[in-house]
């Protein structure tokens, strides 16, 4: 039987891709992945442990901010990518400094992290992914800037990195967003924290929801409040609460939809019961570790449920 210590264990450095194999999709059936920053080193450990044992039945795959990220390696078979990825990068000195905020430059810098991401030793296996991604559909969750809208892109090997940024360009901490088209786009998390609506405006019948808090939680900002607090005493509240406010309606229609899903749609959480001891940013590496762990537990026990079995069998 495999254990989470076991998979902990055999984690690769994140350029040494598992071999690409093809796994069958089912149709209908879709995963979504919240975001939540470093809360995303869960998500990490429950597709690592997916990755590990060669499951991965969904034609639909959407992902908000560190949820895109986490799908990203996991459509391209790189297990601890996402595990690297946020205890070395978004653990980095260099990637977060609030200071810079009030210097006129990004408190969160994914200019510097994407370009560690493009380095060969930490670089993501786009050919593998495109040839994973041949009967399946990935999508970003972003912010279309100028409406608050929420909008979806699907990632191209040539695309991939930039669509990727602008789901993780947090408002305010990324000043302007990213550039695609003509249009700045900023965090997915703003207009579609849990973009399950999309899954079901796609088809999917059912939906797998991979959260980064706990299920009780309702109401709760995973960033805004945090944001709120390391603005508010530069006056520039106003904005903030706007944005919280924009935030949280969208956060509680998912909620909505998870609690109440239409007629014949089934809707599965994995989730913790109790709140990760990861932050947005600026977590210690053992509360990372710790959580990662958790995730690659969670990802097990949904592998030995019913419901998975369910899946398999297209049933």
């Amino acid at each position: 039987m495999t254990t989470p210590s076991a998979i902990t264990n055999s984690v690769p450095k994140p350029h040494d891709s598992a071999q690409c194999l093809p796994t069958e999709a089912m149709g209908n059936t879709a995963l979504v992945a919240e975001g939540g920053g470093q809360r995303g080193i869960f998500t990490a450990g429950v597709l690592d442990s997916w990755l590990h044992a060669g499951f991965n039945p969904f034609d639909l795959l959407i992902g908000t901010s560190a949820g895109a990220q986490n799908l990203s390696s996991y459509m391209t078979c790189q297990k601890g990518f996402g595990h690297h990825s946020i205890t070395s990068l978004s653990g980095h000195p260099k990637f977060f400094k609030l200071h810079r905020a009030f210097l006129g430059k990004h408190a969160v810098d994914l200019d510097w992290y994407f370009d560690q991401v493009e380095k060969s030793e930490n670089k993501l296996n786009f050919g593998c992914g495109e040839e994973r991604l041949q009967e399946r559909q990935l999508l970003f969750s972003t912010t279309k800037e100028s409406d608050r809208s929420a909008q979806f892109f699907e990632p191209t090997r040539e695309n991939w990195l930039t669509v990727l940024k602008a789901s993780s360009a947090l408002p305010m901490l990324y000043k302007k967003g990213v550039a695609i088209d003509g249009e700045y786009y900023v965090d997915g998390g703003l207009s579609a924290p849990i973009p399950i609506e999309e899954a079901h405006k796609r088809g999917a019948k059912r939906i797998v929801v991979i959260r980064t808090i706990p299920k009780e939680v309702t109401g709760h900002s995973p960033w805004a409040h945090k944001l709120k607090f390391w603005v508010c005493s530069n006056n520039r509240c106003p904005k903030v609460l706007d944005l919280i406010t924009h935030h949280e309606d969208a956060y509680q229609k998912s909620l909505r939809f998870i609690e109440n899903p239409p007629k014949g749609i089934e809707v599965i959480q994995i989730y913790l019961e109790q709140p990760l001891a990861s932050g947005l940013v600026g977590s210690r590496d053992d509360s990372l570790n710790d959580d990662y762990d958790l995730g690659i537990k969670a990802g097990l026990d949904f592998l030995s449920s019913a419901t998975s079995k369910r899946i398999n069998a297209g049933i």
